[in-house]
């Protein structure tokens, strides 16, 4: 077993074909609305934050093998591109989160304007059953992760989770993954029977960058539109801070990184780990620095002896809650003990340009430098697996024929220059997180008078 080839699952890569896919797979009365999102959509892609955009010398450091120039991003929804990369990473299987920076989804993604609820829900509902037989063509290797819709009719909802555990998805978002001010709050017990129905499917609560926030695409389009300098907004969305102490109060990126992490104590003070305790939440691309301090912090409010609780944030955590930092930094893999070995998992974060691709084994080694190469397994791939309930058994499989060996894990690291690009584009070498307990007592205590007021 030592010897084997390290087996590595992206639990977060995206997905999304452009809005012209979709038409076969939604009722006919939207038709014209879509044909209206192609114009936006081509726009968006001319105008997207693109690895196609970086310079010819930049190029030359990190797409030596000709992925980015031969458009390898665009196996975003072409899945012989999709495949082919995944090989060329080492990459045995990806967990698709929907939407990503190079085409615009059917009504009811965040990058999208703002669409009534009847058209997020058909949108959605056209995705799931596109990325569908998508999936079933990918062998084995690609898994949904589901938009829950509106929400808005509970029977109607439940219904959509049960298809989509039927065929092939193995994850969903939490109800409320577009702002809708209307809904309850998670702590309700009006969510039972979506928690019930996720517990019985086996459907894992998977919690995104940006859960939480409104439509805002027409916003976003204009700010795009209005940059003089493609490459120059490429760069200052590189340089972008990826960390809380860095943002302004109330900016739309302090909130897509705050909202999914609350979602680990609404669950938590609602009593939904309680009475349903086969249920699994997944936070993927929101850091993992912050998880050990605000342990500490969420101890103090729901510890067993206060509110009710039957049990303390950190054994919640041990039992049900799992972190995906795409594209992970060293800081966070020196924390994989005080964040839990067995919660940690990797995120490719393919297509965007902060992610590993196309420098995935390359990232490895020199993330994982020094760790023991039984604990780069667990959080590699091992960990997803269990979680996600895949087949072990066909991924080693496949590992064994293109993951990367123990000596590619272990041994020599890459350039300087190249690391460096690792920093440029995710932050790599930032400093971990300050975490600042009046700020999160602030989250939480709103939280709970909003569960005692409801």
């Amino acid at each position: 077993m030592s010897n084997d080839r390290v087996m590595v699952i992206s639990a977060d890569g995206h997905a999304g074909a452009p809005p012209e896919y979709y038409r076969d797979y939604l009722e006919s009365k939207y038709h014209d609305a879509l044909d209206g999102l192609v114009a936006i959509d081509r726009e968006w892609r001319d105008n997207a934050i693109s690895q196609r955009r970086f310079s010819d010398e930049t190029l030359d450091l990190i797409d030596r093998g000709g992925a980015i120039r031969g458009g390898g991003e665009f196996g975003a929804w072409e899945l012989d591109k999709r495949l082919a990369e995944m090989d060329r990473e080492g990459v045995v299987a990806d967990v698709l989160v929907p939407g990503h920076q190079v085409s615009m989804l059917p009504f009811f993604s965040h990058i999208n304007g703002t669409f009534p609820p009847d058209m997020r829900r058909a949108g959605g509902r056209a995705y799931h059953r596109q990325l569908a037989d998508w999936m079933a063509e990918s062998n084995g290797r690609l898994f949904g992760i589901a938009d829950p819709g509106p929400c808005l009719d509970l029977d109607d909802t439940v219904q959509e989770l049960q298809w989509l555990a039927a065929h092939g998805f193995v994850g969903v978002a939490p109800p409320g993954n577009v702002f809708d001010p209307s809904l309850p709050p998670l702590t309700s017990r009006h969510w039972d029977p979506f928690w019930a129905a996720c517990e019985e499917l086996g459907l894992v609560l998977t919690v995104h960058a940006a859960f939480g926030l409104p439509q805002y695409g027409d916003t976003a389009r204009e700010r795009r539109q209005m940059a003089p300098d493609p490459e120059a907004a490429l760069k200052e969305h590189m340089a972008m801070a990826t960390s809380i102490d860095q943002f302004p109060k109330n900016s739309p990126q302090l909130l897509a990184l705050t909202i999914p992490r609350r979602v680990t104590w609404q669950l938590m003070m609602g009593g939904v780990f309680d009475r349903f305790p086969g249920l699994k939440l997944v936070l993927s691309e929101v850091r993992a620095d912050w998880v050990p301090a605000v342990k500490q912090v969420a101890e103090k409010w729901f510890g067993p002896e206060h509110r009710g609780l039957q049990r303390s944030p950190s054994e919640y955590w041990a039992d049900h809650i799992y972190v995906v930092p795409s594209s992970p930094r060293p800081y966070e893999v020196e924390l994989r003990h005080e964040i839990g070995l067995d919660r940690f998992m990797f995120g490719m974060d393919f297509p965007h340009p902060e992610g590993t691709w196309p420098n995935t084994r390359e990232w490895i080694s020199d993330a994982f430098h020094g760790v023991p190469l039984d604990e780069t397994r667990r959080i590699m791939g091992e960990n997803a697996a269990e979680c996600f309930g895949l087949d072990v058994a066909s991924l080693r499989a496949l590992a064994d024929r293109i993951g990367p060996t123990p000596a590619e894990v272990t041994g020599e690291r890459p350039t300087e220059a190249l690391v460096q690009h690792f920093h440029l584009r995710s932050g790599y070498r930032r400093p971990q997180e300050r975490v600042e307990s009046t700020f999160y007592d602030d989250m939480i205590a709103a939280d709970q008078a909003a569960l005692t007021a409801h």
